[in-house]
């Protein structure tokens, strides 16, 4: 203003700004806005926040995306070193701390992001809860969701109802392959809802595992990987074989797996690091909160999406999707299930961790960025409706044909995911059936669409998860969420309770 600019500041709350610094940037509604950002667990790696926050690899919203041309064209050193940080294509400390200057003063000329301020939050309770305080997030996902619960002479009271306020909710649609990225959304719906192999320690950022039963990890010589809880076997070697029946890619067209002897050649490929998850005898007997149980299908059609979604042959490419399924393949090197009782599921990588206990894959069935679980069923009923072009699972998607963002909770999105699912019910639906038929029976879709059925006919919504609680309601213009306890969950309500105890110092 002071050099002649004319400016307008536009104040609004997060659920009307959101609509604008998310939605089509070629729609001339801002030049700058400010935003918050915020970890819901320690980082015990930060290499990766600068693909993140600087190119469209992670984050698959217009703002990130419409600078992809910029990014490769102008700032190719940005593009390199945060590619390389995050998917690890270095093997010396002092190659990863060059990485680090590099990303950092490229940051800086790049300023598609512009840091201002770094705070620390404050988050009050009432002193009659016990609840797990994440040392880096504060109270937040996933460890709320397993240890919060009222307390008596500090020993825990079970049941009652628990009030939480938070800033704000259903800012943008949800949806379990990439709905709303905000983090008081996630907050109530990843792990509250949902679960995952292995969770983070709110005290010192490592892994436990929740439905895995042990891990076996190996890395090349010479990588500075460390060990330090005793689920997790951390070995060495000087190579690394992938098994040529690996999966190592996707065949959009004909919806099969590439195998690593198909896409390496008879020359074959090694790994920089090999993880090896075993299952509990019981994973079969999970229940899902539609009555269903969880199947060797919901972890196939979970490991299907990562690759169809960014190939051009798919019935629901999402071009948002390409650039980081390029990245992400030039350093998979494949996937075998070894075993299905228990199941056993080996994973080669190029990508490692300082951690061992980060170095774990155990592709639980959980989608997009941030992790939401779903199941084949309930994913495949927002497929129909994607591949049709009537809703979209990404906002870029959907700004792009010009329709809603999927919603599995409120809105417009209803009637078409129910249309869908009825359609699939008739004629026993089976996504991907090249593949997944070989682990999908007819009876078992059968009774999961009916299953499907009766969950939409009860709650009004398409969130089916596995979690401690289940989605109730949802009311969107009183902006409240209504989670009650799932009664059919198969672990103790104390099993993370020792999250709460300080660790011990050595």
């Amino acid at each position: 203003e002071s050099i002649g600019f004319q400016t307008v500041r536009d104040v609004k709350i997060g659920a009307d700004a959101s609509q604008i610094w998310l939605g089509d940037v070629n729609a001339g509604l801002f030049h700058i806005y400010t935003g918050g950002w915020s970890s819901t667990v320690i980082p015990r790696d930060s290499g990766a926040i600068f693909d993140q926050m600087y190119t469209h690899r992670v984050m698959s919203f217009p703002i990130f995306t419409s600078l992809q041309a910029q990014l490769e064209a102008e700032f190719p050193l940005l593009d390199e070193a945060s590619r390389k940080l995050r998917y690890k294509e270095f093997s010396t400390m002092e190659e990863r701390e060059a990485l680090f200057e590099t990303a950092l003063w490229e940051g800086v000329r790049f300023s598609n992001c512009i840091w201002v301020l770094d705070l620390a939050g404050v988050y009050a309770h009432s002193t009659n809860i016990g609840v797990a305080s994440d040392v880096a997030a504060g109270i937040g996902d996933p460890m709320w969701v397993f240890t919060a619960h009222f307390q008596e002479n500090g020993e825990p009271v079970y049941g009652g109802t628990l009030r939480i306020g938070a800033p704000n909710v259903l800012l943008d649609p949800w949806n379990p392959v990439d709905g709303s990225a905000f983090v008081y959304d996630n907050f109530l719906n990843r792990r509250a809802l949902g679960n995952q192999g292995i969770l983070p320690d709110p005290r010192d950022g490592l892994y436990w595992p929740q439905r895995i039963e042990k891990a076996e990890v190996t890395v090349k010589d010479g990588l500075p990987v460390a060990s330090t809880n005793d689920w997790v076997t951390l070995s060495f070697a000087p190579t690394i074989q992938v098994p040529s029946d690996a999966w190592a890619d996707w065949d959009a067209a004909n919806q099969k797996w590439i195998t690593a002897g198909e896409k390496f050649g008879s020359a074959g490929a090694t790994a920089s690091r090999k993880s090896v998850v075993t299952y509990s005898d019981d994973l079969w007997d999970v229940p899902l909160q539609d009555g269903s149980t969880l199947s060797m299908g919901d972890f196939v059609m979970s490991m299907i999406m990562g690759f169809d979604r960014g190939k051009e042959a798919s019935p629901i490419y999402d071009a948002s999707k390409a650039g980081s399924l390029t990245a992400f393949l030039n350093t998979f090197k494949g996937v075998k299930i070894v075993s299905t009782d228990p199941l056993v599921i080996e994973t080669y990588s190029d990508v490692w961790y300082m951690d061992a206990e980060l170095n774990v894959s155990t592709w639980y069935p959980v989608y997009g960025t941030y992790e939401w679980t779903g199941f084949w069923h309930n994913i495949a009923v927002g497929w129909l409706a994607d591949a049709d072009k009537l809703i979209t699972f990404t906002k870029s998607k959907s700004d792009e044909l010009k329709v809603d963002w999927m919603d599995y909770t409120k809105g417009p999105s209803l009637p078409i995911l129910k249309a869908k699912l009825d359609s699939a019910a008739a004629s026993n639906f089976i996504p991907y059936a090249p593949t997944m038929g070989d682990y999908i029976t007819s009876a078992e879709a059968t009774a999961r669409w009916n299953n499907l059925q009766e969950f939409y006919a009860k709650y009004g919504h398409f969130w089916v998860g596995d979690g401690p609680y289940i989605l109730k309601s949802v009311f969107a213009v009183e902006k409240i969420v209504v989670l009650e306890a799932y009664p059919n969950y198969p672990d103790g309500a104390d099993k993370w309770l020792f999250v709460l105890e300080p660790l011990a110092v050595d």
